[in-house]
């Protein structure tokens, strides 16, 4: 009895699991919006407020291929810049890389803010020497560092 118990148990869970997932097929993934119209990318500001210096590498992909690829060497406390816009200023899908030092990896996407019509970010080294990105989507605003 209790093999049987077990295997109602699992038939069960494989029924619940295949409802779950049954409306997740026709989801976006990684390479597509999940909104038709997409969302535009206004800004790019990085800030560092870490006393070192550090190299911060930056990678626009728009519609999965590389608009924009720029290095900027950040002093301590002082290093800050504003990137040139030049990825497409229509919306569409995208996603930023940026790279701290050669080493930590962090992405974000439109997603991240429930695909907002705009999107401003904002990258800030902070002052332990983490990577963080904050997101503003008041098209036409400055990004805000989240209580920073």
């Amino acid at each position: 009895m209790g093999e049987l118990t077990r295997r109602r148990a699992l038939v069960g869970f494989g029924a619940v699991a295949t409802v779950g997932l049954a409306g997740c097929s026709g989801s976006a993934t990684e390479d597509e919006p999940a909104d038709e119209a997409g969302t535009s990318l206004e800004t790019i500001a990085i800030e560092n407020l870490d006393a070192d210096d550090h190299t911060v590498d930056v990678v626009v992909e728009w519609n999965g291929e590389i608009d924009h690829w720029s290095t900027h060497e950040l002093d301590g406390r002082e290093g800050g810049v504003r990137l040139d816009g030049d990825w497409p200023t229509d919306a569409g899908s995208f996603r930023v890389t940026v790279r701290l030092d050669g080493e930590e990896l962090t992405q974000a996407s439109p997603d991240r803010w429930n695909d907002p019509d705009c999107l401003g970010l904002l990258v800030v080294v902070d002052r332990d020497g983490g990577l963080t990105i904050h997101g503003n989507t008041d098209c036409g605003g400055e990004p805000d560092v989240d209580g920073q």
